[in-house]
């Protein structure tokens, strides 16, 4: 989308904090609708008010949905361009299958599709979950078979690059998610994003099918490395998942000190990954 002008920027904000107050207005009980950023928002508010020039990030907000008993958590996040393009949104609730959540986001960003760009969608995307909801419930059972441990098993590391990773949620969400399948490597929020996943075979692909089942702009697994030297752990690079920040003097961590970004991957032995991801040779990172 070609880039906006101030008064296109301050006239889609308007539209979203309008959006914002109505949907406040209904879900006014304590802890139904949450911003994730009060910072965030009054940024958004200067800038309409041409308080600031300084473009503002993207709004988040979780609105939680009870249906027969059991809570969703309906995250957004707003473009600056919505409502002329689609908003970031998708479900969590972890009690549910994963299968069947996957594929209630995959259903529910569809709906959002087809809905008439330029409109605001976000009560539509709330009626839509209370109407369908119900039938992805398949609750997680308590007790699940014991994973396969052997010393044998198969390790992957995939590289994923994404236009940006701005959205509060998603980024907790790539986390906690990480952290439940026992799975290592880093996430770099920002523009462009950057994930590395590394683990067993079954985990990493699990954790992608749930990750990129979420509404993105642009994400895709851009390179796959295999334990083809049965080496186990030893294929791994990292000890743990976390997100990581290599924040250069652009405002707002618009874009990452890419310099930064290289050495921490030469720190753990990666940094021939660099040219694979971003087609340039590291050096040419820092002009």
């Amino acid at each position: 989308m070609t880039k906006l002008t101030q008064d296109q920027l301050q006239d889609h904000l308007q539209m979203q904090l309008t959006e914002l107050e109505s949907l406040q207005s209904v879900f006014y009980n304590p802890g139904e609708i949450k911003i994730e950023d009060i910072c965030t928002l009054a940024d958004i508010k200067d800038y309409v008010n041409n308080k600031t020039t300084v473009s503002p990030p993207y709004l988040d907000f979780t609105i939680n949905v009870v249906v027969d008993h059991l809570k969703f958590e309906l995250c957004v996040t707003l473009p600056h361009e919505y409502p002329k393009t689609e908003p970031e949104i998708f479900v969590r609730n972890h009690k549910l299958n994963r299968n069947k959540a996957v594929q209630l986001n995959k259903d529910l960003n569809e709906f959002i599709t087809n809905q008439e760009k330029g409109e605001p969608c976000i009560f539509s995307a709330v009626s839509w979950l209370q109407d369908n909801s119900s039938e992805y419930v398949q609750v997680e059972q308590e007790e699940t078979p014991p994973k396969n441990n052997t010393a044998d098993e198969k390790y992957l590391r995939y590289w994923i690059y994404s236009h940006h990773i701005y959205s509060k949620t998603k980024r907790r969400e790539i986390v906690e998610l990480a952290h439940q399948l026992k799975i290592t490597g880093f996430c770099m929020p920002g523009k462009p994003g950057i994930i590395c996943v590394e683990g067993t075979t079954t985990d990493v692909i699990e954790w992608w099918q749930t990750i990129k089942s979420m509404n993105w702009k642009k994400i895709f697994c851009k390179v796959v490395e295999e334990d083809q030297l049965e080496e186990g752990r030893a294929f791994l690079k990292f000890e743990k998942f976390e997100e990581v920040v290599f924040q250069n003097s652009g405002v707002k961590f618009n874009h990452m000190d890419m310099g930064e970004l290289f050495r921490f991957l030469e720190e753990r032995s990666l940094g021939y990954i660099f040219k694979d991801l971003f087609g340039v040779d590291a050096k040419s990172s820092h002009s």
